[in-house]
């Protein structure tokens, strides 16, 4: 394969190189199956980091049949929520403000749960706020407790073979506004859909130049006194390594070189449905929300395992990357400077 940024082999050539690799030896779209696997049949999964959908895997769970607006509403009656407020439902993403990018979390408070949901179903036609429950801290065990017992302790299959009891579960509500931007997760993510429609974007950890991952300085979103939005910069000053900042659904805006060698998988979730999100994999997640107006999932996290090739392979390639850019940048650069010495000649 010839060198996307010389003639001779180089890092680049490497890496291109085991993503075509990678493309040809694995499906080009998200394998779906019907129903709950064995612990063996998941294992086949695991073992080679492959997204599945499980469809009705969890149509019986009583969350799935009972989690409907009014029930919600009752059994969390007097319970107060953490609730995340962006201008466009883009918590955690990057936003760039004059010329520099920051990773930009939500301003978060708390507020009864009746009223959040209100929001959710009849927004104010011309709010700047989105609203979105993400908590993500093993919620249900504290937020969200009386809705516990509808749903499994566990995933019974996935806790057989990974010897172990979820890290945290957690429940995502909101609406058709709110998105989850591109990023990743050190856990075996098992995603259920419990109602509206849920749209992932992902790619493999391989593809990590691709998206972009950059060290981005931290701000946060601030109301002013109008009720309006501003981006205020952490203080003291704060960094966060490692984030994509390639939006899949919008790549050239921030696209490198690398990215035309991606290759981002879509898959719908219909309520019941369970997804098998290995760890490490880049997601974003955007909504559509049914008759009621809110979007509900829950998902367990199980710790990822360090052990054996894949947690290594990925690191070298997250080291490889600025290897990757350098070389991009030389190479430019001498592009630029073989252009001056052109010119310089003709003017002789």
């Amino acid at each position: 394969m010839s060198s996307i940024v010389s003639n001779v082999p180089n890092v680049g050539d490497a890496f291109t190189d085991l993503l075509t690799m990678y493309h040809e030896f694995n499906p080009p779209r998200v394998e779906s199956v019907d129903g709950a696997p064995t612990s063996l049949q998941f294992a086949r999964y695991v073992a080679k980091n492959q997204p599945v959908v499980f469809r009705g895997a969890t149509a019986n769970w009583e969350a799935v049949k009972k989690w409907k607006v009014g029930y919600l509403k009752q059994k969390m009656e007097g319970r107060d929520i953490k609730v995340a407020m962006t201008p466009f439902g883009n918590a955690d993403s990057v936003v760039s403000v004059n010329g520099v990018d920051y990773f930009v979390q939500p301003h978060t408070l708390e507020e009864p749960f009746a009223e959040f949901v209100d929001y959710l179903r009849a927004p104010v036609e011309d709010s700047t706020t989105v609203k979105y429950a993400q908590s993500q801290d093993n919620n249900l065990h504290d937020e969200y407790l009386p809705l516990l017992s509808d749903i499994p302790a566990d995933v019974g299959f996935a806790t057989e073979f990974f010897e172990r009891e979820p890290d945290a579960t957690n429940i995502w509500i909101g609406n058709d506004r709110s998105v989850t931007t591109l990023h990743k997760d050190h856990y075996e993510n098992l995603y259920c859909q419990v109602s509206g429609k849920k749209n992932f974007v992902i790619l493999s950890p391989l593809e990590i130049a691709c998206v972009e991952e950059r060290e981005l300085p931290t701000a946060k979103y601030v109301p002013d006194a109008k009720g309006d939005w501003k981006i205020v910069p952490d203080e003291p000053e704060d960094w966060l390594p490692g984030w994509a900042t390639v939006d899949p659904d919008s790549p050239l805006e921030r696209a490198g070189v690398f990215w035309k060698y991606s290759r981002p998988l879509r898959v719908t979730l219909e309520p019941g449905d369970m997804f098998y999100l290995p760890a490490l994999w880049y997601h974003k997640v955007s909504q559509e929300c049914g008759e009621e107006g809110v979007c509900c999932a829950v998902n367990y996290w199980y710790d990822m395992d360090f052990s054996g090739l894949f947690y290594s392979t990925v690191w070298f390639a997250r080291t490889v990357t600025p290897i990757l850019r350098d070389e991009i940048k030389e190479l430019e650069n001498n592009k630029s400077e073989l252009k001056e010495g052109e010119a310089v000649n003709r003017t002789d």
